[in-house]
C-alpha cells in the first residue's frame, strides 16, 4: 500500500527525525572541528547513534522489531503473560543504563559538556528500548497526544537537545583547553 508524504511524515515522526538529525549533525560538526581526540571520538560515536535513531524513526525499525517480537510471543502463547517479563526487562534496562551512565560520566568528567551529551544519548537509547518493550502502561504515557505531537516527541526533542548542547560545549571547550 502506497502512502502519501503527508501520511508518512506525520508531525510526530517529523519531530523525532528533526531532533535526531540535528543531534547527529551537531555531533558530526564536533567530531570534525574538535581538537581533542577523546572528544572527537565521543562525538563520532554519538553522530552514528543519532543517525541510526533518525533512520529508525524514518523507517519504523523499532516497530518492525516490536511486531516480530510480538508475533513470536503470540505463536509461543506468551503474549498474555508478558507484563511481568516486560517490567523485568525495563528494570534491567534502567539498571544497565544507570551503570553505563555512571561509568561514562566518570570517564568523561573532565570534558566539559560530555556528561550532558552522554546522558542525552543514554536516555535516547532507553526511550528506544522502552518503545520496543511496549508495556501498555508506559505506552499510554509516551503516546499521549499533546497538540499535534505525542509525549514521546518531547522526549526525543529533549534528549536530542541534551546531546547537541553537551557535545557542542565539549567541542568548544577543546579549543580553550589547548
Amino acid at each position: 500500500m502506497m502512502r502519501t508524504a503527508a501520511e508518512w511524515l506525520t508531525p510526530v515522526k517529523a519531530s523525532g527525525m528533526a531532533a535526531y538529525l540535528i543531534a547527529s549533525l551537531s555531533c558530526a560538526a564536533a567530531a570534525t572541528l574538535g581538537r581533542v581526540r577523546r572528544t572527537t571520538r565521543l562525538a563520532a560515536v554519538l553522530c552514528v547513534l543519532y543517525l541510526a535513531l533518525f533512520f529508525d524513526i524514518a523507517a519504523d525499525w523499532r516497530w518492525k522489531l516490536y511486531d516480530w517480537l510480538r508475533s513470536d510471543a503470540v505463536s509461543l502463547h506468551w503474549y498474555n503473560q508478558r507484563t511481568g517479563p516486560q517490567i523485568a526487562v525495563l528494570g534491567f534496562i534502567a539498571v544497565g543504563l544507570l551503570i553505563a551512565g555512571l561509568w561514562l560520566r566518570r570517564r568523561f568528567a573532565s570534558v566539559r559538556g560530555a556528561p550532558l551529551a552522554i546522558c542525552g544519548a543514554l536516555l535516547s537509547i532507553g526511550c528506544w528500548l522502552t518503545e520496543v518493550v511496549s508495556l501498555h502502561a508506559v505506552d499510554a504515557l509516551l503516546y499521549q497526544r499533546i497538540g499535534s505531537l505525542m509525549a514521546v516527541s518531547f522526549v526525543w526533542i529533549l534528549t536530542g537537545l541534551m546531546t547537541t548542547a553537551g557535545i557542542l560545549m565539549a567541542a568548544v571547550s577543546s579549543y580553550h583547553n589547548m
